[in-house]
């Protein structure tokens, strides 16, 4: 393996040949979902690490998430596998959208092997993200079953419109060496937590 040559002032680093699933979101608050999504992501691509990428908002929810150091704090208590990195990198550089990450990472860093892990949840949503089919077009998707969310996503605008970008889950691995315009479903034992569900329970504790 070759020397590190990217790292910025937190915890991110990653050598040339690495793959790294780049996995997003608000964890307000992170809960066993989460961790059940990247753990399944580490396994079924084959991945070197995966980022928890903590955003400071996310642009679809009017909701004003927690302060990102709390979220960070709760985060890390939970992803505990050494392979995961919390990270606060959207921050830092005021990315709002993801392709911003997604671009700021790959000029960075040609020589790391980027994958976007998101949830079911989130691919039933992803025509709503900002420069969506760039997305699609820059960097491999692993898509992990989330509760809910299945059968809609997999028939969704997305999905029809990048048909010929579908690998079979089997194959999985062969995202971390794509370019893009390449995605897969992974179907795993779910975990019915919720953010939503935490922050109602968090809230009827303290009446």
């Amino acid at each position: 393996m070759s020397s590190i040559f990217f790292r910025f002032r937190g915890k991110e680093r990653a050598a040339r040949g690495l793959s790294v699933g780049l996995y997003g979101g608000t964890f307000d608050p992170p809960h066993r979902g989460h961790v059940h999504v990247a753990e399944t992501a580490l396994a079924a691509a084959g991945l070197d690490q995966i980022w928890w990428l903590v955003s400071p908002q996310n642009p679809l929810k009017a909701r004003e998430a927690a302060p990102v150091e709390d979220r960070m704090i709760a985060a890390r208590r939970l992803a505990r596998n050494p392979r995961m990195v919390v990270s606060d990198l959207e921050d830092r550089i005021a990315a709002r959208f993801t392709i911003q990450t997604i671009e700021h990472l790959q000029a960075r860093a040609p020589g790391v092997r980027f994958v976007l892990v998101i949830g079911g949840d989130s691919f039933d949503n992803l025509q709503r993200w900002r420069r969506w089919t760039d997305i699609v077009r820059k960097v491999p998707i692993l898509i992990v079953a989330r509760p809910g969310y299945g059968l809609k996503g997999r028939l969704g605008p997305v999905a029809r419109r990048f048909a010929g970008a579908r690998i079979p889950e089997h194959a999985a691995r062969t995202l971390k060496i794509r370019k893009g315009r390449a995605w897969t479903y992974v179907t795993a034992r779910w975990r019915a937590e919720s953010s939503t569900q935490l922050r109602e329970q968090s809230r009827k504790n303290k009446r």
